[in-house]
């Protein structure tokens, strides 16, 4: 393989875009590049060592840091959030560079000298934001990161950062996860968060507006890869570190229990079945993510379709309510089933108890913001 022969033609003084139409014609796979594969081949540099030049591949770099993190499932995430993380980096280090966004139009424009000059700073600052997601926030899988915007926000926060402030990051995390309006979706609000987070960064103080919250959404949130407040409900469940209710002292999450499934493995507490076949409530309230926690998929399969006021019986040991506030439960559900009586407006007061167990754990999180809340579903419980 040493003097393998291939052939090849060399083009000159052709743009980009046209050597990609010529790639996509003769690749037998019809593989179409990305922007990824091209920054890839532009920014290649082969290895001289006569004139003392150092080779460059950036794939390689991704793949080597890839591997430095290959315990945790943040290692997953996707080559074109990791291009846009550079980018941002690049734009803060060199702001003269033309990198003036994160769309392939400018990521295009990524210069081999400017990666070389922030590469070492930037593995650190990705590492410290897969940490951050990961181990403080115990959200131990990309999906459920509400914004993909926050990779990049909160890498230009660790960025030559020696001395982060973990209580803002919290702070602003769980902020603009669960602010009622959606405030970083598109690249006008990744710049003016990137601009926040370096303020507190450089003066080591920060000042968010009033949070505003819409119970109605809560109510209605049901589990979606694309909904920001669906993820960040979930990731709000796993950031409790949620215990096995039939092995009380082990977290019910972990790195296998995201590798093994595409979808954490969710179990409605009052069983889809089990309200279907009683009435006791509507199809909203049966998949809103109010009605879901986590559990492992043993315990899940044996709980099955039955009343809660019978499975939550098998389960009943001293530990069982420090479970359920692990999961945000509210333990009424555990009278009702302690005096086997299910009342006929169970799930929809079992809602509302849980929507405010939510609440009261985002407003410690948020604490000494103006915290806001407000019921856009005008929601009567019947007595």
């Amino acid at each position: 393989m040493a003097n393998y022969k291939i052939s090849f033609i060399e083009l000159r003084g052709i743009e980009v875009a046209e050597v990609c139409q010529i790639f996509e014609r003769i690749n037998q796979a019809g593989k179409l590049l990305n922007i990824f594969d091209i920054v890839v081949a532009k920014t290649f540099r082969i290895e001289d060592k006569k004139n003392n030049i150092s080779g460059f591949y950036l794939r390689e770099l991704i793949n080597n840091l890839r591997e430095s993190i290959a315990n945790s499932q943040y290692a997953r995430v996707d080559d074109w959030t990791l291009l846009q993380m550079l980018a941002v980096v690049i734009k803060l280090e060199f702001p003269e560079a033309g990198i003036q966004n994160i769309t392939d139009m400018y990521l295009n424009k990524l210069k081999t000298e400017h990666i070389e000059a922030v590469w070492s700073n930037f593995k650190i600052a990705v590492a410290k934001t897969f940490d951050f997601f990961d181990n403080i926030l115990h959200i131990k899988g990309g999906r459920l990161i509400p914004y993909r915007y926050l990779y990049l926000t909160i890498t230009a926060y660790f960025y030559r950062n020696d001395k982060p402030d973990y209580s803002f990051l919290n702070k602003y995390f769980w902020y603009y996860s669960f602010h009622n309006a959606d405030l970083l979706t598109n690249t006008t609000h990744l710049w003016q968060h990137i601009y926040f987070v370096n303020q507190q960064k450089a003066n080591s103080t920060s000042s968010f507006n009033k949070f505003d919250i819409d119970k109605n959404s809560l109510r209605k949130s049901f589990y979606s890869y694309k909904g920001r407040l669906s993820r960040a409900i979930l990731s709000l469940y796993a950031n409790h570190k949620p215990q096995d209710w039939a092995k009380p002292h082990r977290d019910v999450l972990s790195d296998v229990y995201y590798l093994l499934t595409d979808k954490p493995n969710l179990h409605h507490i009052f069983p889809v079945n089990f309200i279907k076949q009683s009435g006791i409530a509507s199809q909203i309230e049966c998949d809103s993510l109010m009605n879901i926690a986590y559990l492992s998929q043993i315990t899940n399969l044996k709980i099955s379709d039955r009343n809660p006021l019978n499975y939550l019986k098998e389960y009943d040991e001293p530990d069982l309510e420090t479970v359920l506030r692990s999961h945000l439960i509210p333990t009424i559900i555990l009278e009702w089933s302690r005096a086997d009586v299910l009342p006929e407006n169970a799930l929809t007061i079992f809602i509302e108890e849980r929507i405010n167990l939510l609440l009261e754990a985002l407003r410690l999180k948020l604490e000494g913001i103006e915290f806001n809340i407000f019921d856009m579903g005008n929601h009567y419980i019947p007595k």
